[in-house]
This record gives structure tokens, C-alpha cells and sequence, in this order.
């Protein structure tokens, strides 16, 4: 499938390819769908197996954004930035500054955020060329309540109580979000087990929470437990993953945790529920939204206990209509974003 058949299947608005020679700047930008509002979306820095594979991650993600904005009654349309490196590569200055021109060029169409594979380090240097930059100070700890929030609405669900004392998670990767949520998780009361490819991340949780079990990453997906928490990848629940999981419940803040879309269906069968990731990991909508338009940040905890509701209500209805909590939220983000379409259509 072509480019432009891809941008049609998927209803988005443009894909901006950035080069840059003298720093060797690879970006591809994804603006999805911007009937809510400003496209809004991380920048992730990965090593891509190829061009293809990064077109596709930017696809996949600014549309997750659009769903997570949509899903939560927020104003911001979706995006997303990806850098491809290669592994010798050592992004400087002056790199990041050539990605910050290439975002100040289009004239706030698409604000962004430190992701995978970026932070507030690299960031310093893209804020010295555009100020279309989120700053994200809080955000993780915000990101994290409100994946520990969507978990008590999932084990309500299936026990009748919305706590999480002596529940036993698996959190898949301890980076800045996974980290908070596992301090959420150890002062609910809850059983931990982390894994994560970077040693230094598993130590820093185990320096601050000695009760805290460690798993090899090829034998987190395989962990006995209540709740499994993907917070790295994503892609990662597929065919061949969804048979070896022993959990009751899927949820966690990784971007397009699914490889397809039937893969819900397949967690269905399985009885697992799956809490759809970008409605569970949109709290960080609540601080983007307030940072966007200068509101207070006194209340942004409070609001991203939200996402308790949102899953709660999704549910529900699924329950109800007899099909997946996954195809109730994207049929519900899909309606809203018509909705608002026709609203914007009137002139003023």
C-alpha cells in the first residue's frame, strides 16, 4: 500500500518528511486529525529496521492521539514525531535544533513533547528554536495516576472493589512513567513485579521499593499475576504473545499496544479484559490541555483521576453491548470527532 492510500485508510491530514544533511535529521511528522484542535504529540528517537517501519510508527501513534484526545473530551488533535537514527548515530545540538526549525515551520500546526527515546534533556536544545514545545515537568507522575486509576475501574469490574491492595501487577518497563506507577502501585498496597533492558531503571525502583520482585524481560508477558502493565513498546500483544499471558487484565500506558486491532478480540476470548492504552495512559492530556492554554496545574491530579470514570463508563457499555471495552472507545472517539466536525463547519 502507498503512502497516500495509508494517509487515506487511516483519515490523516499530512506526513511531513524532514532532512536535514550537515546533522544527519531524519524525522517523519504525522499530523492525524485536527477537528478537535492543535495537533499535539510526542517525539520518539528509535532505530527503524527501515523507512517503511517508521512511516508506520508515525501512522499508527499520531492516530492513537487523536483517539486518546477524543476519548477524554479534550481539545487537541492528533500527531506524532519520529526520529530515525542509526546505531552509530550521536544526535547533538545542533540536531535537535534542526528538528526544533522544522517544527517552528509549521507555524503551531503540531506541538510536541519529549517520548521514547527523548527528554527534557534533548528538549532543551529544540525549545531554542520553536515554542510550539510542552513543557513536561509532572507529566509521568500524571501519566501514572491515571493508569493506576483506569486499573481500580478494571478490578472493579471483576471483583466488585475499585482497590488494588495485595493485587499483583507486572509493569513491562520502569522508564519515567513506568517508575511512577510503580510508587502509585506500592502505596496502594499492591504486589510489583518489573522488568525492564536497561538495568539501571530496575535498580533505581528496587532502591526505593525493596519488596519489589525483577523479571527477566522474555518472561514478564508469562508472569502470574492480576494485572499485566505494558509501559514501554508497543505492539508487543499479538498471536503469538496473547496465548502465553496469565493475567485477568491488560492495562498500561504503551503507546498501540495491540499489533492489530482483532488482537482485543483475541484477549476477549481469552477472558482477559484489555483496557484500551490510550484511554488508560491519557491523563497526560491534562496537563498538555492547562499547558496549551495557560490554565492552573493545582488541579491536574485531581482531573487525571478522570481516566477511573472514562474506563468505568467504557465498560459498561461494552459490557452492555456484548462486544470489547477497545471497540466501544474507538467507536465513541470516532462519533465525538464527527460530531464536533459538523460543529466546526459553521461559520463565524
Amino acid at each position: 500500500m502507498n503512502i497516500f492510500d495509508r494517509m487515506k485508510k487511516r483519515g490523516h491530514e499530512q506526513l511531513i518528511f524532514c532532512f536535514n544533511r550537515p546533522t544527519g535529521l531524519k524525522a517523519i511528522i504525522a499530523i492525524h486529525d485536527t477537528t478537535l484542535g492543535t495537533s499535539v504529540g510526542g517525539t520518539r528517537l528509535m532505530q527503524y529496521e527501515s523507512e517503511d517501519q517508521a512511516i508506520v510508527d508515525a501512522l499508527r501513534l499520531s492516530e492513537m492521539m487523536t483517539l486518546e484526545s477524543a476519548s477524554l473530551e479534550s481539545d487537541m488533535g492528533g500527531g506524532k514525531a519520529v526520529l530515525m537514527v542509526e546505531e552509530d548515530d550521536e544526535p547533538d545540538e545542533a540536531y535537535f535544533r534542526a528538528f526544533g526549525r522544522f517544527v517552528e515551520g509549521l507555524k503551531g500546526m503540531f506541538v510536541t513533547y519529549p517520548a521514547f527515546g527523548t527528554s527534557d534533556r534533548e528538549f532543551r536544545y529544540v525549545r531554542r528554536e520553536t515554542s510550539s514545545v510542552i513543557p513536561m515537568e509532572g507529566n509521568h507522575e500524571l501519566t501514572a495516576f491515571g493508569v493506576m486509576s483506569g486499573m481500580k475501574a478494571c478490578m472493579r469490574e471483576l471483583t466488585g472493589h475499585s482497590t488494588l491492595k495485595g493485587v499483583h501487577v507486572a509493569v513491562q518497563g520502569v522508564g519515567k512513567v513506568g517508575q511512577f506507577l510503580v510508587d502509585e502501585l506500592v502505596e496502594e498496597g499492591a504486589t510489583v513485579t518489573v522488568t525492564d533492558v536497561r538495568y539501571d531503571q530496575i535498580k533505581a525502583v528496587q532502591d526505593r521499593h525493596e519488596g519489589v520482585q525483577v523479571a527477566r524481560p522474555d518472561e514478564i508477558l508469562g508472569v502470574e499475576c492480576d494485572i499485566l502493565s505494558p509501559c514501554a513498546v508497543g505492539r508487543i500483544l499479538n498471536d503469538a504473545t496473547i496465548p502465553r499471558l496469565r493475567c485477568r487484565i491488560v492495562a498500561g500506558p504503551a503507546s498501540d499496544t495491540l499489533e492489530e486491532p482483532r488482537h482485543a478480540d483475541l484477549l476477549h476470548e481469552r477472558g482477559i479484559l484489555f483496557a484500551p492504552d490510550f484511554v488508560i495512559g491519557g491523563a497526560e492530556l491534562f496537563q498538555t490541555e492547562p499547558e496549551l492554554s495557560g490554565a492552573p496545574r493545582e488541579r491536574l491530579r485531581a482531573e487525571a483521576g478522570r481516566v477511573y470514570d472514562a474506563m468505568a463508563d467504557i465498560i459498561t457499555e461494552a459490557k452492555k453491548e456484548e462486544t470489547t471495552p477497545y471497540r466501544i472507545a474507538v467507536e465513541r472517539a470516532a462519533r465525538r470527532v464527527g460530531k464536533i466536525g459538523m460543529v466546526r463547519n459553521i461559520m463565524c
